[in-house]
């Protein structure tokens, strides 16, 4: 699936987060599309930049996407956000949630398990693309297209970015859409999030 940003790096402010979504049918053809700032890095995100800038050998409890509190200490795979096909403990995850976004969150509100039944979707690849830097402005993107072949209507209403955390996964970042995405039977919905840095 292709992915689309439409807004210049020299735009964005020093929050430096914004998410883009494309709804497409099966035929690829674009029927919705939403970009927005994002003001959700969680609280997790924050403690794990703790874990790292400020090691002593002893960790910090960050709650998993469960909502079980890990001790969590500097690991070379803290942050992995790129995940493999029909891999959905981290990366790009959606939902069909729209309880308001909270600092504590540490999970989707009602995530969409993988696969091809009833309400599921299929996770393609989920990218971390080669930072780029067009002054004033630093950014990356993190990008995954989730495909409906549940053979029914799914309308996603949430979507997250999911990490390592040493031995566990948390959640990094979650918006609620402005407008519900209804991806139609064989149809599918892009995200791509803007991690990006001003001065």
């Amino acid at each position: 699936m292709k992915h689309e940003i439409w807004r210049p790096l020299a735009e964005m402010k020093k929050e430096g987060l914004w998410y883009a979504i494309v709804t497409r049918d099966r035929h690829g053809k674009v029927i919705s599309r939403e970009r927005r700032k994002s003001y959700s890095f969680l609280k997790a995100w924050n403690q794990l930049v703790y874990v790292a800038v400020k090691y002593e050998g002893v960790g910090i409890s960050i709650k998993d996407t469960g909502g079980t509190p890990r001790t969590v200490i500097v690991n070379r795979y803290n942050f992995r956000m790129a995940a493999a096909a029909g891999l959905t403990d981290y990366g790009i995850r959606v939902g069909t949630g729209n309880t308001a976004v909270a600092l504590d969150d540490y999970a989707l509100g009602t995530p969409i398990a993988e696969g091809t039944e009833a309400g599921e979707m299929e996770h393609l690849v989920c990218t971390v693309a080669t930072y780029v830097v067009a002054a004033p402005s630093c950014s990356f993107l993190v990008s995954r297209a989730i495909v409906n072949n549940s053979g029914d209507e799914i309308t996603v209403r949430e979507a997250a970015i999911y990490m390592i955390i040493g031995d566990y996964y948390s959640c990094a970042t979650r918006d609620v859409f402005t407008t519900p995405q209804a991806v139609p039977i064989g149809g599918a919905i892009t995200v791509d999030w803007t991690i990006g840095v001003t001065v």
